[in-house]
């Protein structure tokens, strides 16, 4: 993200530092935005791109795609969201 170096978990992502905070009205595009997907607040980690939507990984294997973060399943399980200090 924006040539920062990230753990590899998504959990690990959300305590990193060099990022705060950012609350759901305030993204960016670049904010990393947290989802609960496996009963673990920080389980899955997107980038935001704008618009409620977000660039993801929906699993190992598959195909990175967009999704919308405002899609009842999603804005049930957004836990939170990162943004560099840098930026």
């Amino acid at each position: 993200v924006g040539g920062i170096a990230l753990p590899r978990s998504a959990e690990q992502q959300a305590a990193a530092s060099g990022f705060r905070g950012v609350a759901l009205h305030e993204l960016a595009p670049g904010d990393l935005v947290f989802f609960d997907t496996m009963s673990r607040k920080f389980s899955h980690v997107g980038i935001y791109v704008g618009d409620g939507r977000f660039v993801h990984a929906p699993r190992t294997g598959a195909q990175v795609r967009i999704d919308n973060m405002r899609g009842s399943w999603w804005a049930s399980r957004f836990t939170g969201a990162r943004r560099s200090v840098r930026l």
